[in-house]
């Protein structure tokens, strides 16, 4: 039975979808698949269990039939934190093992989902470099491009590692990145036995999150145009400025959500006319009459949050860098890219000489 630990050295940076790409390429092989994730941050209530919210949406997409308790043993809380901090927390590994174990049993291939970093769960003595050694599964590591911190990163890991490091998949990487992780790191990174078995677009669509989900993480409320929830955003923009310049930056900004005070009726006016997907006002403020008509008209979502705007854009900054998936669009054009770039001819051959 082959074991494959997708992690990563840095959060948000795709593995989940890397994961389920292999899943559903191994699954069409003929290989009996199962799934399994040692450590979650997502509490997700099915039923009278409660697992982890990507670990159960990777186990529905792939059509598993394991025990869901089994899927995610572990899932990281406040409240954990606090009883492993008092000493009320022992034999973690042990739950892992076990669960894993259980989903194991009959499968050609087990594909553990590693948590944000292969270093999360080292206070529970669950991190996933104890897990990967524990279970003596093989490491792909997923990781964005970020220059000299994915090199210490990705060099560490190769040194902890050892062969048990397959490769690395270099995710979202950008145009202005393209030549020099071709020409420079992804040969610098074979001359010292790191594999590269994959070399993925940025694609802006991919972390992008409807008006709805963004309404929801902001703790927000729509006021205008409901039918727009399902509508996404790819962009934000800040209507600090003068109206002229932030018409100019609007029109060359597509799928935009505008965070704006609620009493700047000039570039609130201005973001409906020149189709702005949503408004986020801030400071709590409910625009005027012509306002609200004029989204209603335009169908454009304004939704209203207490914070205030440095806050409000704060917020918006770390949902930008994650990658949800919880929409079909993204899911199926995520897989797209994965089925096109990741080189899995490389890994079966990698996995022969295992």
């Amino acid at each position: 039975m082959k074991k494959i630990y997708i992690g990563s050295t840095v959060p948000f940076s795709g593995k989940g979808l890397i994961t389920l790409g292999l899943g559903k390429h191994f699954l069409s092989s003929g290989l009996k698949i199962g799934y399994f994730k040692p450590i979650g941050k997502m509490p997700f209530r099915v039923g009278n269990v409660i697992t982890d919210k990507l670990a159960y949406f990777i186990y529905q997409s792939l059509n598993l039939k394991d025990d869901i308790t089994n899927i995610c043993p572990v899932i990281l809380s406040y409240e954990l934190m606090v009883k492993r901090m008092r000493g009320e927390v022992e034999g973690l590994m042990n739950d892992v093992k076990k669960a894993f174990e259980l989903i194991s049993k009959d499968k050609d291939m087990v594909l553990i989902g590693g948590a944000e970093t292969v270093w999360l769960g080292s206070f529970l003595g669950v991190s996933g470099f104890k897990v990967v050694n524990e279970v003596g599964a093989k490491v792909i590591l997923v990781n964005k491009y970020t220059g000299e911190l994915f090199l210490d990163t990705v060099i560490e890991s190769k040194e902890i590692l050892g062969d048990n490091l397959l490769g690395v998949v270099i995710n979202w990487v950008r145009e202005e990145q393209r030549r020099d992780i071709e020409d420079l790191v992804i040969p610098w990174l074979e001359q010292n036995g790191i594999p590269v078995l994959g070399l993925i677009p940025y694609d802006s669509f991919l972390t992008a999150v409807t008006v709805g989900e963004l309404c929801e993480r902001l703790g927000g409320r729509v006021i205008t145009a409901q039918e727009g929830l399902r509508n996404f955003i790819q962009n934000y923009l800040i209507g600090g400025m003068e109206v002229d310049k932030f018409t100019e930056y609007l029109r060359k900004t597509p799928d935009a959500a505008v965070i704006v005070g609620g009493d700047r009726a000039d570039i609130q006016l201005v973001s409906i006319e020149e189709g702005a997907k949503c408004l986020v006002l801030t400071g709590n403020l409910t625009p005027n009459e012509i306002i609200v008509s004029k989204a209603e008209q335009k169908q454009v979502p304004i939704i209203l949050v207490r914070d205030d705007t440095y806050i409000a854009a704060q917020k918006i900054q770390d949902i930008s860098t994650r990658l949800s998936l919880k929409e079909k669009e993204k899911v199926e054009r995520g897989l797209a890219l994965v089925n096109q770039y990741f080189n899995f001819t490389r890994l079966k051959e990698l996995l022969l000489t295992i």
